[in-house]
């Protein structure tokens, strides 16, 4: 079953890619510890650079330029597996410091300071988010934050999928599959011979 699950997310991956989509690509960046908050935990990427994974008690960050105005929101998929952590959290900074004003929560068994958000349901699988985070911040930031903070409860992991940040007349992957528009978009064929192929993989571990 998980592999038929880390399959599927592959395959719509490798679509997302071959439509030129503006998520951001994990392999295309390196994963820094945030902090004095990321030494008790690893951070990995999956699914063709479309995930970054979090395990045990960390907090990472990746390098970029990241520019916020009233229009922008951001996009995101979300699992979390294991035991439930304390808090689940992304969000932007400037100097590889903690600020709270710049950072959202959206579940975990404490409530910190950060902007709240809707609590993810542990066990629930993946969810989507949508932060109208122009209406929290302005200004360009460096840092893209991801947290999974867990000082006291071991066995915590997380995964971020298809994470993009969106503004007015920019192109926007999320939206765009969304309303069902076709941007290079992959060939039906093509989709289903990749389909075919994982299905088959998947009869041949039975």
């Amino acid at each position: 079953m998980k592999f038929i699950k880390s399959f599927l997310v592959g395959v719509f991956a490798l679509s997302a890619l071959s439509a030129n989509a503006a998520f951001i690509n994990f392999d295309n960046y390196t994963v820094q510890k945030f902090h004095n908050q990321g030494a008790d935990g690893t951070a990995s990427t999956g699914m063709f650079g479309s995930e970054l994974g979090l395990n045990g008690n960390t907090w990472v960050y990746i390098n970029d330029s990241f520019n916020i105005d009233a229009s922008s929101v951001l996009y995101f998929s979300f699992e979390a597996s294991g035991t439930e952590a304390e808090w689940y959290g992304i969000g932007f900074d400037n100097d590889n410091k903690v600020t709270a004003s710049s950072l959202f929560q959206f579940g975990g068994t404490d409530t910190t300071g950060a902007n709240q958000l809707t609590p993810y349901t542990f066990g629930s699988g993946i969810a989507t988010y949508a932060v109208n985070v122009g209406d929290f911040l302005s200004g360009a930031f460096s840092q893209l934050v991801f947290v999974l903070d867990a000082d006291n409860i071991t066995g915590t992991s997380s995964s971020f999928f298809d994470v993009e940040l969106c503004s007015a007349n920019d192109f926007c992957a999320t939206t765009a599959q969304s309303n069902n528009v076709a941007v290079n978009a992959p060939s039906s064929a093509g989709v289903l011979l990749a389909l075919s192929l994982g299905l088959l993989i998947v009869r041949r571990k039975k």
